[in-house]
């Protein structure tokens, strides 16, 4: 923990966990920045924008350790990154100060602009609402999304630009001369004029300056010269290194963070550590990452956590350098390009591949990169986190990836993980086209139309509507087969069969083979576990659980869905977003299904990205999804219009949807058509089930709409053939049917078989825990209520026991919309109509008051107002609504969803 005098001689601790940098032995006080620092933390939020090298991190760190400043005594330091959520930072934020009062500790964030959005949201949302809660200072190299105008206004918010931290003509002159080792006039002007107040640039060039013969002459040259300082310095300082410092530099400038073992491996180089430890001296060239400070600001380590690793991080300037330096050529970069193959062929050995494969781009070696991917791209890509090393690799060696074929699926693979579809599609096309031209060239004997990456690529094909669908996922099972019973085509294929397996078992979903689908997701959780393909096992899972889900498996459907959010919440499981949102979705489908369960937290979890752009059967459901939410907040015609039209989820029309989730939308389409009173949707659902053949499906939408009719024999009939006849298990048409059929029985008076359908329905669903049939779906029969009390007082199951408490003093769901959904007459009649009317918040209590039948003296007693009050909100009411009696203002409300 890094530590700071107190004038007591004690010291204080400044931070709880990370550290600031250590300040290195060539240092100059900052004391322009540190004294609108210590203006600024007065406010909530303070943000320091400035580009790299500028000094925004020593001068923060400079001015933690010599403020006088209270609110610096207790700061935390950051250094952001993508793990930094808003769960992560919250606490951090809220955490008190150690001084008295209830004023939260300063958290300084460095890099800020890594932080990721929804935190940096976070943040802007707590600076409008509850500025009194922070105290944060923000280190970025660029400006951040937040509100300015009205937090500087009140002073809650402080913006300091990168001019604050350009170097004074003092500043500048002491620095330089102490890494110049000069104290000439001539030498200082030139170095501040070519760095301009530039920290990075200047300590860079006073350094290359320090090696030279004659620095006066260096001196003069550099004034001269109007190449741009950060290149100019590339060579100068290399010059200023031993060669073994230009050789460790030039093996590990790429590496995000550098251990002593790493740089040593990558090097070849036993005494790496000292090396190092040789560069951080400056305080610039190269950074300690894992370090505690020390009181005196000398260059040794302070101790560390037992186990934590000697880190660093080079600075970026010389990243840049040394990339500039490898791109020129020459011994230093051929030799240095020579040891990192030598070290990653060892990494490679080790199953070390993406940071293998990243180092052998970075270092310039495209062909032993090429040579990494062709070998164990495939594994590679579906182990990989975050960095997009393959696409950076494409990008960078055209002609490379050119000439070799055998890499072009594990780039397409690569663009398909990564939902660039136009990428995917482009080298399948080549992929397809090659095939065709070299007539299976590159296969074994007796291979021919046996390729597992042909099949995959036309499986892609298929889910971009580029394809006929049945000839793909016949081709695929083939090539399957084949893998399973003939040993050569086993070992050709050997890498891609888990891929294979999982796109054809994704495609199966879709197609509603849901028998073989298990089987051949099954398959490819099973080779992925057996490959060490833990994201792709991970993957074929979350589309086992819909699998699950389809097949009518709610609990089973859960079971899955939550090992998928267990594996996918595990540390470094970035490339895992869309399948988080699937098995969420997953999970909530089944449960919705069930008995309500107070306890669970309601809202959406989904990010904005919420499905891959080639996963048709989950953008579907993802419709169904939506529709659903919109019933649940008593937006019946927005939930019509989800699912009526075509939808942003799929390219698809109706028509062209696969027939068992064509039937599965229609009759969704069916239910909320029965809760808008929709007579017109219900007769032509069942139309088109009917014709698609769906014939206890389509009894089921006849009964709904003989029960909108008032034929209660005709709607019980219809439920009894739905009963019997019922095609899919999703969504559960017989046991509905039975419910909805018990309910118009009791109401006809044949009570005997009332129960008995009623005692069916809670058969069936107590293996699903399905509670969706007992919600009230007829309006003419008993209240589902009253059967359900009715049949618990005999001896009962658990499971009915809990339908009839979630039942107890509720309404059924047709009664609880009816006086809340406009009937596609109302909205006809009020269609001209542009916006709703803005209602005080009485306004709508008494309207709501009016659609429950309440007279004007219910509405007084239960407002506490007086009768003529209540005559007086029901007259603004009608004006407001353009209404002359009660019927027309709540057709209009209800139009407008204003109960």
């Amino acid at each position: 923990m890094m530590v700071a005098p107190e004038p007591s001689g004690r010291t204080r601790p400044l931070v709880d966990d990370a550290p600031p940098p250590r300040l290195p032995r060539i240092y100059v006080p900052r004391p322009r920045l540190w004294q609108r620092l210590d203006e600024a933390i007065e406010g909530s939020v303070t943000l320091v924008v400035a580009p790299a090298g500028a000094g925004k991190t020593l001068g923060t760190a400079g001015w933690l350790r010599y403020s006088a400043s209270r609110r610096a005594e207790h700061a935390v330091w950051i250094r952001a990154d993508d793990s930094w959520t808003t769960e992560r930072l919250g606490p951090v934020l809220d955490a008190p100060g150690h001084a008295p009062g209830s004023t939260p500790s300063l958290v300084v964030v460095d890099d800020a602009h890594l932080l990721p959005a929804a935190t940096l949201r976070h943040i802007d949302e707590r600076l409008n609402t509850a500025p009194e809660s922070l105290r944060v200072l923000l280190l970025s190299r660029w400006a951040l999304p937040l509100t300015r105008l009205v937090p500087e206004l009140l002073g809650n918010f402080t913006f300091l630009r990168g001019d604050l931290l350009r170097l004074s003509d003092a500043e500048s002159a002491s620095l330089v001369a102490q890494h110049a080792r000069t104290d000439s006039a001539q030498v200082l002007a030139a170095v501040a004029r070519q760095a301009d107040g530039w920290c990075a640039a200047a300590v860079l060039a006073a350094r290359g300056l320090s090696a030279t013969p004659d620095q006066a002459v260096a001196a003069r040259l550099l004034a001269a010269d109007a190449v741009p300082i950060a290149a100019r310095v590339a060579g100068e300082v290399f010059g200023t290194l031993t060669p073994r410092q230009r050789h460790l530099l030039l093996c590990i400038a790429g590496e995000d963070a550098i251990t002593v073992p790493t740089a040593a491996h990558l090097s070849h180089d036993p005494h790496a550590g000292e090396i190092l430890g040789e560069l951080e001296d400056t305080g610039l060239l190269l950074l300690r990452a894992n370090h505690d400070g020390c009181d005196d600001g000398s260059a040794v380590p302070g101790p560390q956590e037992p186990g934590a690793p000697d880190g660093f991080r080079v600075h970026p300037l010389l990243v840049e350098v040394v990339r500039q330096r490898l791109a020129a050529g020459g011994v230093d970069a051929v030799r240095a390009r020579a040891t990192v193959i030598r070290a990653v062929s060892l990494d490679v050995a080790r199953g070390n591949l993406s940071e293998a494969f990243a180092r052998l781009v970075r270092v310039g070696a495209p062909l032993e990169a090429a040579e990494v991917l062709a070998r164990d791209g495939i594994r590679m890509v579906l182990n990989q986190c975050g960095r997009d090393e393959v696409g950076e690799f494409v990008r960078a060696e055209p002609e490379v990836v050119d000439d070799r074929p055998d890499i072009w699926f594990a780039i397409a693979l690569d663009c398909w993980v990564r939902d660039d579809v136009e990428g995917a599609r482009h080298w399948g096309d080549r992929i397809l086209d090659a095939r065709r031209r070299w007539s299976h060239s590159w296969l074994p004997g007796g291979m021919d139309g046996l390729d597992a990456t042909l099949a995959c690529v036309r499986l892609w094909r298929v889910a971009l509507g580029l394809e006929p669908a049945y000839a793909a996922v016949g081709h695929a099972k083939r090539v399957l087969v084949a893998s399973q019973t003939r040993p050569a085509v086993r070992e050709a294929n050997a890498e891609v069969l888990p891929v294979l397996a999982n796109e054809l078992g994704v495609a199966q979903n879709w197609l509603g083979e849901l028998t073989d689908a298990e089987a051949s997701l099954t398959l490819a959780v099973s080779l992925s576990h057996s490959q060490g393909l833990a994201p792709l096992g991970t993957s074929a899972l979350s589309h086992l659980a819909f699998n699950q889900y389809m097949r009518g498996r709610e609990s089973a459907c859960i079971e899955l869905a939550g090992e998928v959010l267990v594996a996918t919440r595990a540390p470094g499981a970035t490339q895992l977003r869309f399948v988080a949102a699937r098995a969420d979705l997953a999970q909530l489908l089944a449960r919705l299904l069930d008995v309500p369960e107070p306890t669970e937290a309601a809202g959406n979890p989904f990010p904005d990205a919420r499905y891959h752009s080639g996963d048709l059967c989950t953008r579907f459901w993802f419709r169904v999804w939506d529709a659903r939410q919109e019933v649940l907040v008593g937006n019946v015609v927005a939930a019509q219009r989800i699912l009526a039209g075509p939808g942003e989820c799929l390219r698809l029309t109706d028509d062209q949807l696969p027939e068992h989730l064509r039937v599965a939308l229609l009759v969704e389409r069916a239910f909320v058509a029965t809760l808008a009173s929709d007579r017109e949707t219900l007769k032509t659902v069942h139309s088109t089930l009917g014709r698609l053949g769906a014939v206890g499906e389509s009894a089921l939408v006849q009964g709904l709409r003989a029960d909108r009719d008032g034929d209660r024999r005709g709607a019980a009939a219809a439920f009894e053939t739905a009963s019997a006849d019922a095609t899919y298990s999703q969504p559960p048409t017989r046991a509905i049917a039975l419910a909805c059929e018990a309910q118009l029985l009791d109401a006809l008076g044949d009570t005997a078989r009332a129960h008995d359908r009623l005692a069916e329905a809670v058969s069936v669903t107590e293996a699903r825990r399905n509670a969706s049939p007992f919600l009230g779906w007829v309006r003419q029969g008993t209240p589902i209520e009253t059967l359900l009390r009715r049949l618990a007082e005999r001896p009962a199951t658990r499971w009915l026991h809990e339908l009839t408490t979630t039942a107890s003093g509720r309404p059924d769901v047709t009664a609880l919309y009816a006086s809340m959904t406009a009937t596609p007459r109302e909205l006809d009649d009020v269609s001209q109509a542009l916006t709703p009317p803005a209602l005080s918040p009485r306004e709508r209590e008494v309207l709501n008051e009016l659609a429950r039948g309440a007279t004007y003296a219910d509405i007084a007693a239960a407002l506490f107002v007086s009768e003529n009050t209540v005559k007086t909100h029901v007259s603004s009411l009608y004006t407001k609504l353009a209404a002359s009696r009660r019927s027309e203002a709540l057709k209009i409300a209800r139009s407008f969803h204003l109960l």
